[in-house]
């Protein structure tokens, strides 16, 4: 899928294992190759007390550790942050889903245009596509939606049935 409209990707579980060794460093090499639209946000969902500063600093460990013999080009990761964001929430908690719809709408700097990216437990994929259901994220009424799943789908068929049948309450 190539993006060329702007839009705002959602990582849950963006301070997990596989977003620090894959996907961060692997959306930093997009932006230094020119792939990423221009007003592309990247926007953390976690449940680590932090602000968007120290999120950056995190990401910018995380792409020296990836990339340990490379000299990060300065320009390119003054770019990249820019485009990143942090939101402080839990995934168990239907409260912090009301409060993540108001800081999205509230946000001039998200596009309405979304991709969640589920970088979580197999488990939790239900919950949190119901909890952004519940707030109303997955409609496309102002805006396109995609939800992007990292993981295996189910442990078997009748368990991948379950999500997919789950995940139709919500998603097309």
């Amino acid at each position: 899928m190539t993006i060329e409209e702007p839009c705002t990707l959602v990582i849950f579980g963006a301070t997990g294992n596989l977003s620090r060794i894959k996907l961060i460093p692997a959306l930093y090499r997009l932006d230094v190759a020119g792939c990423l639209p221009d007003n592309m946000t990247i926007l953390a969902f976690a449940r680590r007390p932090w602000e968007r500063e120290r999120w950056i600093e995190e990401v910018t460990g995380m792409l020296r550790a990836k990339f340990p013999d490379e000299e990060l080009d300065a320009a390119a990761l003054e770019r990249f942050h820019h485009r990143l964001h942090y939101f402080r929430g839990d995934l168990t908690d239907s409260d912090a889903y009301r409060r993540f719809k108001t800081f999205l709408e509230e946000g001039s700097e998200f596009s309405r245009n979304m991709i969640f990216y589920l970088s979580i437990r197999p488990a939790d994929f239900g919950p949190v596509i119901d909890q952004l259901g519940s707030v109303s994220l997955l409609g496309e009424s102002h805006g396109w939606r995609r939800v992007v799943i990292e993981k295996p789908f189910g442990y078997d068929l009748l368990s991948a049935q379950a999500l997919q049948k789950g995940f139709e309450k919500h998603l097309d």
